[in-house]
Protein backbone atom coordinates (compact mmCIF):
# COMPACT_ATOMS: atom_id res chain seq x y z
CA UNK A 1 0.00 0.00 0.00
CA UNK A 2 1.44 3.02 -0.92
CA UNK A 3 0.94 6.54 1.66
CA UNK A 4 0.34 9.60 -0.03
CA UNK A 5 2.41 12.63 2.03
CA UNK A 6 0.38 15.56 2.05
CA UNK A 7 1.85 18.66 0.02
CA UNK A 8 3.14 21.97 1.36
CA UNK A 9 0.27 23.81 2.54
CA UNK A 10 -0.64 27.56 3.71
CA UNK A 11 -2.43 26.15 6.65
CA UNK A 12 0.53 23.96 7.53
CA UNK A 13 2.83 27.19 7.75
CA UNK A 14 5.55 25.72 4.78
CA UNK A 15 5.57 28.00 1.53
CA UNK A 16 5.40 26.84 -1.65
CA UNK A 17 7.34 28.45 -4.96
CA UNK A 18 5.06 27.95 -7.39
CA UNK A 19 5.50 31.57 -8.73
CA UNK A 20 9.57 31.41 -8.97
CA UNK A 21 9.24 27.47 -10.56
CA UNK A 22 7.02 28.89 -13.28
CA UNK A 23 9.52 31.20 -14.99
CA UNK A 24 12.66 30.12 -16.48
CA UNK A 25 14.14 33.56 -15.32
CA UNK A 26 13.25 35.27 -13.12
CA UNK A 27 13.38 38.85 -13.34
CA UNK A 28 14.97 42.12 -11.16
CA UNK A 29 12.82 45.13 -11.15
CA UNK A 30 15.31 47.85 -13.10
CA UNK A 31 13.68 51.42 -14.40
CA UNK A 32 15.93 53.07 -16.85
CA UNK A 33 15.53 54.46 -20.52
CA UNK A 34 14.81 51.98 -23.82
CA UNK A 35 14.39 52.70 -27.15
CA UNK A 36 12.13 50.55 -29.39
CA UNK A 37 12.86 50.61 -32.91
CA UNK A 38 10.24 48.64 -35.22
CA UNK A 39 8.69 48.39 -38.95
CA UNK A 40 5.67 50.10 -39.81
CA UNK A 41 4.79 49.16 -43.48
CA UNK A 42 8.55 50.39 -45.15
CA UNK A 43 9.25 53.15 -42.41
CA UNK A 44 10.99 52.39 -39.40
CA UNK A 45 9.57 53.75 -36.08
CA UNK A 46 11.42 54.81 -33.00
CA UNK A 47 9.56 54.81 -29.56
CA UNK A 48 11.10 55.86 -26.34
CA UNK A 49 10.09 54.10 -22.82
CA UNK A 50 10.58 52.78 -19.69
CA UNK A 51 12.93 49.85 -18.76
CA UNK A 52 10.44 48.15 -15.71
CA UNK A 53 12.01 44.92 -15.71
CA UNK A 54 14.99 42.86 -16.64
CA UNK A 55 15.76 38.88 -16.95
CA UNK A 56 18.52 37.27 -18.68
CA UNK A 57 15.78 36.13 -21.34
CA UNK A 58 13.43 39.37 -21.81
CA UNK A 59 12.00 42.22 -19.75
CA UNK A 60 9.10 44.14 -19.35
CA UNK A 61 9.09 47.87 -21.00
CA UNK A 62 6.14 50.48 -20.26
CA UNK A 63 5.63 52.26 -23.76
CA UNK A 64 3.93 55.30 -25.43
CA UNK A 65 2.57 52.94 -28.19
CA UNK A 66 1.26 49.69 -27.72
CA UNK A 67 3.18 47.42 -30.63
CA UNK A 68 1.91 44.24 -31.88
CA UNK A 69 2.53 41.09 -30.55
CA UNK A 70 4.72 39.08 -32.39
CA UNK A 71 6.28 41.60 -33.96
CA UNK A 72 10.21 41.80 -33.46
CA UNK A 73 12.02 45.01 -32.19
CA UNK A 74 15.37 46.33 -32.08
CA UNK A 75 15.90 47.41 -28.41
CA UNK A 76 18.89 49.90 -26.95
CA UNK A 77 18.39 49.46 -22.98
CA UNK A 78 20.61 52.44 -21.20
CA UNK A 79 20.93 50.01 -18.48
CA UNK A 80 23.20 52.53 -15.71
CA UNK A 81 26.51 50.11 -16.00
CA UNK A 82 28.77 52.86 -16.92
CA UNK A 83 28.26 51.36 -21.06
CA UNK A 84 27.43 52.20 -24.17
CA UNK A 85 23.46 51.41 -24.34
CA UNK A 86 22.99 47.57 -24.77
CA UNK A 87 21.33 47.27 -28.61
CA UNK A 88 19.65 43.78 -28.48
CA UNK A 89 18.18 43.57 -32.47
CA UNK A 90 15.32 40.87 -33.12
CA UNK A 91 13.54 40.88 -29.55
CA UNK A 92 10.26 39.66 -30.02
CA UNK A 93 7.08 41.09 -28.74
CA UNK A 94 5.62 38.26 -26.60
CA UNK A 95 2.22 39.94 -24.94
CA UNK A 96 1.07 43.13 -24.79
CA UNK A 97 -1.49 44.98 -21.43
CA UNK A 98 -2.25 48.54 -22.51
CA UNK A 99 1.13 50.09 -23.06
CA UNK A 100 3.33 47.35 -21.21
CA UNK A 101 4.38 45.04 -23.35
CA UNK A 102 7.32 42.04 -22.82
CA UNK A 103 10.04 41.08 -25.11
CA UNK A 104 12.14 37.66 -25.09
CA UNK A 105 15.50 38.44 -26.00
CA UNK A 106 17.22 36.31 -29.38
CA UNK A 107 20.03 34.41 -28.17
CA UNK A 108 22.70 36.67 -26.67
CA UNK A 109 26.15 36.95 -27.58
CA UNK A 110 28.44 36.23 -24.15
CA UNK A 111 29.48 40.33 -24.23
CA UNK A 112 25.65 41.04 -23.89
CA UNK A 113 24.40 37.78 -21.74
CA UNK A 114 27.27 38.96 -18.95
CA UNK A 115 26.18 42.75 -19.30
CA UNK A 116 22.55 41.59 -18.51
CA UNK A 117 23.36 39.23 -15.89
CA UNK A 118 25.71 41.74 -13.70
CA UNK A 119 22.77 44.63 -14.05
CA UNK A 120 20.47 42.17 -12.40
CA UNK A 121 22.57 40.82 -9.89
CA UNK A 122 22.94 44.59 -8.85
CA UNK A 123 19.35 44.75 -8.82
CA UNK A 124 18.12 41.85 -7.33
CA UNK A 125 15.40 41.55 -4.94
CA UNK A 126 14.54 39.24 -2.12
CA UNK A 127 11.41 37.19 -3.40
CA UNK A 128 7.86 38.16 -1.11
CA UNK A 129 7.30 34.49 -1.14
CA UNK A 130 10.15 34.01 1.10
CA UNK A 131 12.49 36.65 2.49
CA UNK A 132 15.02 34.02 2.23
CA UNK A 133 15.59 33.04 -1.53
CA UNK A 134 16.21 35.87 -4.31
CA UNK A 135 13.47 36.19 -6.78
CA UNK A 136 15.46 34.72 -10.04
CA UNK A 137 17.87 32.02 -10.89
CA UNK A 138 20.82 31.08 -12.79
CA UNK A 139 21.41 28.55 -15.49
Amino acid sequence: MKLRMPGPTASSGLKTHAPLDRRYAERAPIKSKVVYLGEDGARIVRVEGTLQDLSKTGCKILGKTQPITGRDLTLHLYIEDGGAPLCITGGQVTWVKGLSFAIRFPRLTPEERKRVQEVIWRNVTLSSANHNRTAFRIA
